[in-house]
């Protein structure tokens, strides 16, 4: 018995930049296959373009294959098929229908009625294959005043009243940085899948689930709608202050920019940072005895904390913290967590060869099925490497398969790049 649970589930993979494309990322490491259905005149944004930052690229280099070295595509779409086609073309109308009946799940994130218009939609997948699933992540719904609107992490952060609550008490509302709603936003969308699979295979009926990604956001700042809800005034941004908690905040350590955590809740807490930091003046001070107290002297326990902290690395700094009873952890960067002994003994991380960018080691997903975790099985696929194979599976025949190709239905590289290339062929019998 395989122990991957998807093993025989097929999914068709319209996802475009980071929600979607975790979504499905997600479902390609618990088993399924899935299908990228890739836009040759519009790429996916996150295969990037000739002109995109050069730091998303091994050795800051594009290269003439720039749409296969984005650093942000290959983290997304390991695992994955890759079938580049044309699917406005009078030609792809077989490969859609076909591409149905194979289909388990349909997965878009496109703006509300886009599938529709592609003939993929709900009701021309059921028409074609009645146990189908199909799954849409719009940003703000197919219905409603703001429904036309597209979205992405961060303008959904926003919308969702999220960037309200973060930044500090007097300053503009801030942002998290890295789109954090995105990633979210792939957990919701795998999580829709794998319920309309279950419900499928009770009810034995198709499914449609609309998962509209700033409502999903909503339940990050469920307490402050409550809060509202029963009148209370909004409150204005703490930075990491939390009112249950203080310190609750990032300390300075050894080092340029390098800092440590530390929470403290209750009266044991904070005798035992006051140990820690070798400070009994703290604790026998009456003032600092509340969360309050020590809220309102902020500066003068920073001042005490960081004298202290400063003297040690954050690891440092960390593990005396937790010895001695502090809840505190070490504030990883990007590298820190790319190098994590830990992680690497889970297997968290896959070194993958890419046929345009080397070998390079890459995220798994914080999922697991059975014991052992699913390694990374193959990079993400190079613009319509799969073509062939991706129609094979949607029962075409290698003769069906070339000739879209000759078409230029079918690609394997941009649809401006390819055009270029067929003009510089010499015309047949020269």
């Amino acid at each position: 018995m395989s122990e991957e649970p998807l093993a025989g589930v097929n999914v068709l993979d319209l996802t475009i930049a980071w929600a979607g494309p975790m979504a499905t990322r997600i479902l390609a490491s618990l088993g399924a296959t899935v299908v990228k259905l890739e836009n040759p005149l519009k790429l996916d944004s996150w295969r990037g373009y000739d002109g995109s930052p050069r730091e998303r690229f091994p050795d800051a280099e594009p290269g003439p294959a720039w749409y296969n070295r984005n650093a942000w595509f290959n983290t997304q779409n390991h695992d994955k098929l890759s079938l580049c086609i044309n699917l406005k073309a009078p030609a792809a109308v077989l490969v859609k229908q076909r591409a149905l009946a194979w289909a388990d799940v349909v997965i878009a994130n496109f703006a509300p009625g886009a599938l529709d218009r592609l003939d993929l939609g709900f009701d021309a997948a059921v028409a074609v294959n009645p146990d189908i699933v199909v799954v849409e992540m719009p940003a703000f719904g197919n219905d409603g005043p703001l429904s036309h609107h597209v979205g992405m992490g961060q303008t959904m952060e926003a919308a969702s009243g999220m960037a309200s609550l973060m930044g500090y008490d007097g300053d503009h509302p801030s942002l998290t940085g890295t789109a954090f709603l995105d990633p979210a936003g792939g957990l919701h969308g795998a999580a829709a899948v794998l319920t309309a699979l279950y419900l499928r295979e009770i009810t034995g009926e198709p499914q449609y689930v609309e998962v509209p990604q700033v409502e999903a956001a909503l339940h990050w700042i469920g307490p402050q709608i409550l809060a509202a809800e029963l009148g209370a005034e909004p409150a204005p941004p703490a930075g990491n202050e939390v009112p249950s908690a203080s310190p609750h905040d990032a300390y300075r350590c050894a080092g340029e920019d390098e800092w440590v955590a530390i929470e403290v809740r209750s009266p044991l807490d904070w005798s035992a940072l006051c140990a820690v930091i070798d400070r009994p003046d703290l604790e026998r001070d009456g003032e600092l005895a509340s969360p309050a107290g020590r809220r309102h002297r902020a500066g003068a326990v920073r001042a005490a904390i960081e004298a202290w902290s400063t003297q040690y690395t954050k690891e440092g700094a960390a593990r005396q913290l937790q010895r001695g009873g502090v809840i505190a952890a070490p504030v990883s960067t990007g590298a820190d967590i790319a190098h994590d002994p830990h992680l690497w003994a889970r297997g968290f991380f896959t070194a993958l060869d890419h046929p345009d960018c080397g070998r390079h080691s890459y995220p798994g997903v914080a999922v697991r099925a059975g014991v052992t975790p699913r390694p990374l099985g193959r990079a993400a696929p190079q613009l319509g490497a799969d073509n062939a194979a991706a129609l094979e599976l949607f029962g075409l025949s290698a003769a069906e398969a070339a000739d879209l190709e000759r078409q230029g239905v079918t690609m394997t590289r941009p649809a401006a790049d390819w055009h270029a290339r067929q003009a510089e062929r010499p015309a047949p019998g020269r």
